[in-house]
C-alpha cells in the first residue's frame, strides 16, 4: 500500500507544502492582516518624521534619511496591498519580499537612529513572529539568521563610523538571540498549528463521511425514523417514515411540521415517554394506508426534553414476515393435497350430475344434489386459490397500455359476472402504460372489482376505476365503491390469508393480489375514506 495514502496527515502536509497546490484563502488574508500591520507603522514612521522635525525622536542622525526610509516602507506596504489582492506572484515569494523589507528598512532606520540603542530593532521580533505563524514555521529561521545578520553587520559598520560603542555588540547579540528564540518558538507554535489543522480537517472528513454513512443505513431501514426537536417538531424522516405517515403529501415531507400535526396519538406516546423512559406502547395504526406500527423513542443527548428519535416498528412486515415463513410450509403441504383432493372431486361432482338428471321428479333429491354442486364448485374455487399461491412468484412481466386494456378488462369482467356495464365508471387517460403480468393484473383486478360489486349498492357507477399518475416512475390504479366500506376493527386483517366477512368466500382474494401485486414489484393498499371502500394499485410505469 502506497505510504502517503495511510498516512492522511503526511498527505495533507505534502499537498501543503507543493509549490503547485495554491494557497487556501485564510492564508492570503492572514498576510493581508499583517500587510496592514507594516502600512499602520510605515504612517507612524512618517507622522514622527513629519511631526517632530525640529528634535527628532528617530532618526535624530539623518532626519532626511530617515524620512526617505519611511516613504519607502510606507510605499512598498501599499504596493502589497496591490500584490496580495492580484495574489502574484506566489504566496512564498511575497512572505519573503514583506520579511527582507522589514528587515532592510528597519535597521537601515535604526542605524539611523542611534544604533541599538533606539529599540526599532525590537519592530523585527513582530515580524519573525508573523512570518513564522503565516508560512506554517518555513523559512522563520532563515528570516532570523538574516535579520541577525543585518544587525551585527549594520552595528559593526556604525562602529567603525565612531558613531555607536564596542560594548553595544553584547546588546546586538542577545538581540540576535530574541530573533532566533522568537523564531523557534514560531517555527514549533507553527507546525503544532499546522498538524492540528490538519488533523481537525481529517475529523471532519471523517465525520462527514460518518454522517453521509449513517445517513444512508438510516434511509435503508425498514423502520420508519423521525428526529423531532426538544417542541416535538419533525426535523428529519428517512423514506419509509415518510410512506407510513403520508409526509410527501406535506411541504419537505412534513420537515417542520408538529408531530401532533400529523399523528396526534404519537403526541401522547412523546409525554408518556419524557415522564417515564421505560414506558411501553400499544400498536398504532397510523397514515391512510393504516399501518400497523409499534412506536418507540430514543433519547437525543442526556436529556429527553432536548428532542428524541422516534422509530416506528412497521409490525405488518412483521406479519407478513410471520405469514410468508407459515404459509411456504402450508403452501407445500396443501399443493399435495390439492392435487389429491381434485380428482375424487371431479368425480362427485360428475356423478352428482348424473344423479340429478334421475332424480328430476324428486324435489327432495334435487335440492340434495344441488348442494353437492355447489359446495363441490367451492372445495373446487378453494383449491384453485391454493394452487395459485404457489404460481405467485412465476412472473412474465410485460408493457401494458391500460387505455387499451381496461376497457377490454371491464367488458369481460361485466359479461362473467353478469352485471350490467354501466356498473362501471371508467377513468384512463391515453399513453398510461405499466409493467406488470397481464395475467396476474387481470386476476388483481378481477378479485378487487368482485368484491366492489359485491359490497356496493349495485347501481350505475357503483364501481369507479380510474387511473392517476403521482411521479415519474409511478402509475396508481384505483378501485372504489359506494359501499360501506371496511369496518376499523377488520383494517388490520384485510389481507391476511383465510380472512374473510363474507359466508362464501375463500379468505384468500386479498392476500393472493396482494402477493401478486409484490411479485410485480407494485404495491396493494387499502384507502381509508367516509364512505366507500378504495383499494390502490401502484405499479411501475414504462416498458420492462
Amino acid at each position: 500500500m502506497n505510504q502517503h495514502a495511510s498516512n492522511p496527515l503526511r498527505t495533507a502536509a505534502a499537498i501543503v507544502a507543493s509549490p503547485s497546490t495554491p494557497e487556501p484563502a485564510s492564508y492570503w488574508r492572514t498576510l493581508h492582516y499583517l500587510n496592514l500591520y507594516r502600512l499602520t507603522l510605515g504612517g507612524v514612521f512618517l507622522a514622527i518624521s513629519l511631526l517632530s522635525s525640529d528634535q527628532p525622536l528617530l532618526g535624530q542622525e539623518n532626519p532626511g534619511l530617515f524620512f526617505l526610509y519611511s516613504i519607502i516602507y510606507l510605499g512598498l506596504a501599499a504596493l502589497a496591498i496591490v500584490t496580495i489582492g492580484l495574489r502574484k506572484p506566489r504566496f512564498e515569494w511575497q512572505v519573503s519580499f514583506q520579511i527582507l523589507t522589514d528587515i532592510v528598512l528597519i535597521v537601515l532606520m535604526m542605524s539611523v537612529s542611534g544604533g541599538v540603542r533606539s529599540g526599532l530593532g525590537l519592530l523585527l521580533i513582530v515580524s519573525l513572529v508573523s512570518s513564522g505563524l503565516i508560512s506554517r514555521g518555513r523559512l522563520v529561521l532563515l528570516h532570523a539568521a538574516l535579520a541577525t545578520v543585518a544587525v551585527l553587520v549594520a552595528h559593526t559598520i556604525g562602529v567603525l563610523d565612531y558613531r555607536e560603542s564596542v560594548g553595544d555588540f553584547a546588546q546586538a547579540g542577545l538581540l540576535g538571540v530574541a530573533f532566533f528564540t522568537t523564531a523557534w518558538i514560531a517555527h514549533v507554535l507553527a507546525r503544532r498549528s499546522h498538524t492540528s489543522e490538519q488533523l481537525a480537517a481529517t475529523r471532519a472528513e471523517d465525520l462527514e463521511n460518518m454522517a453521509q454513512i449513517n445517513q444512508l443505513v438510516i434511509e435503508d431501514m425498514q423502520d420508519g425514523v423521525i428526529v423531532l426537536d426538544g417542541e416535538g417538531n419533525i426535523r428529519q424522516a428517512n423514506r419509509h417514515a415518510v410512506r407510513i405517515l403520508d409526509l410527501a403529501d406535506k411541504a419537505d415531507e412534513g420537515v417542520g411540521q408538529p408531530l401532533g400535526g400529523v399523528v396526534p396519538a404519537l403526541v401522547n406516546c412523546l409525554e408518556q415517554w419524557r415522564k417515564n423512559s421505560q414506558a411501553n406502547f400499544a400498536a398504532l395504526t397510523v397514515g391512510r394506508s393504516n399501518a400497523q406500527c409499534q412506536p418507540r423513542f430514543i433519547a437525543v443527548g442526556d436529556k429527553r426534553v432536548m428532542g428524541a428519535v422516534l422509530v416506528l416498528e412497521d409490525l405488518s412486515r412483521v406479519h407478513q414476515q410471520a405469514q410468508q415463513i407459515k404459509l411456504a410450509a402450508l403452501g407445500r403441504l396443501t399443493a399435495n393435497i390439492a392435487h389429491e383432493v381434485r380428482n375424487p372431486l371431479s368425480s362427485i361432482s360428475h356423478a352428482a350430475q348424473i344423479l340429478q338428471e334421475d332424480a328430476m321428479e324428486d324435489k327432495t333429491h334435487e335440492r340434495l344434489l344441488q348442494i353437492i354442486h355447489d359446495n363441490t364448485k367451492r372445495i373446487d374455487r378453494l383449491v384453485g386459490d391454493v394452487l395459485t399461491l404457489n404460481r405467485r412468484d412465476r412472473v412474465q412481466p410485460e408493457s401494458i397500455v391500460l387505455a387499451g386494456y381496461l376497457p377490454t378488462f371491464v367488458e369481460e369482467f361485466c359479461l362473467a359476472e353478469n352485471i350490467p356495464p354501466d356498473s362501471i365508471s371508467l377513468s384512463v387517460d391515453k399513453g398510461k402504460d405499466v409493467c406488470f403480468d397481464r395475467g396476474h393484473l387481470n386476476q388483481v383486478l378481477w378479485n378487487l372489482c368482485r368484491n366492489a360489486w359485491r359490497h356496493s349498492r349495485k347501481q350505475p357507477g357503483s364501481i369507479g376505476l380510474r387511473v392517476n399518475k403521482t411521479s415519474a416512475s409511478v402509475v396508481e390504479i384505483h378501485v372504489v365503491d359506494d359501499g360501506p366500506g371496511i369496518a376499523m376493527e377488520n383494517l388490520g386483517k384485510l389481507f391476511e390469508p383465510f380472512f374473510t366477512t363474507d359466508s362464501l368466500g375463500t379468505g384468500l382474494g386479498l392476500y393472493i393480489s396482494r402477493e401478486m401485486c409484490e411479485a410485480n414489484r407494485a404495491s396493494l393498499d387499502y384507502i381509508v375514506e367516509k364512505t366507500g371502500g378504495h383499494f390502490k394499485i401502484s405499479c411501475r410505469e414504462g416498458a420492462c
